[in-house]
């Protein structure tokens, strides 16, 4: 599917072969949200392209690209995630997020809907070496190998032992020893010690 361009190859048509995403050609990683993606290239820069209607492509506006667009002031990124209309990304262990924030999912502080369109630090992180997202929650793991995660936790995918949404980090209960997360739409997985650890909606056994 290529509506709003999420294919980045500069049309709207669907294409049953892999296309190559225009203005991309140092990427060393790659995130796709629900109708939009985002790249780091070799520099540390990003460039996001697809579905824009809530700034999720940190370019300053809300417009839909059909192809990548540089992500305003970033330039040192490490890791990115992106949920159904948001995107995160680690700057030098800090986390910044822009797009939707509804649930709290950019972890500013605030639920404003949408950010000013440009990545916005979040609140009382410092070293995330890895990013986790669902459709409104953002998780990231720590240095320490603990969990912050933040954002919709009406299904208790913040796994902090609760059923609250919040838009500051919250300490996942019982982790102390993750190297990697991930975020499905209403739950969290996380890599501890070679185990897998997982909470929230588990209406299919996920």
């Amino acid at each position: 599917a290529n509506f709003n361009g999420s294919l980045g190859n500069g049309g709207t048509a669907n294409s049953p072969i892999p296309l190559t995403v225009s203005g991309v050609a140092t990427a060393v990683a790659i995130e796709n949200g629900y109708a939009h993606t985002c790249a780091i290239l070799a520099n540390g820069s990003m460039r996001c392209w697809g579905n824009n209607a809530a700034g999720q492509l940190g370019d300053n506006t809300t417009n839909p690209s059909l192809t990548a667009v540089p992500v305003w002031g970033v330039s040192q990124a490490s890791s990115i995630i992106a949920g159904s209309l948001h995107s995160c990304a680690i700057l030098g262990g800090l986390v910044h997020c822009w797009g939707y924030n509804g649930s709290g999912q950019l972890g500013n502080g605030s639920f404003f809907p949408n950010s000013p369109l440009v990545p916005l630090r979040v609140v009382g992180i410092t070293n995330a070496t890895a990013l986790g997202a669902g459709d409104a929650h953002t998780c990231a793991a720590l240095a320490t190998g603990t969990l912050k995660c933040w954002g919709a936790g009406g299904n208790g995918q913040l796994g902090d032992g609760g059923t609250t949404t919040t838009a500051t980090p919250v300490t996942v209960s019982g982790i102390t020893t993750a190297t990697a997360v991930s975020g499905g739409s209403n739950h969290t997985c996380a890599l501890v010690s070679g185990s897998v650890r997982c909470w929230g909606l588990n209406g299919f056994g996920q």
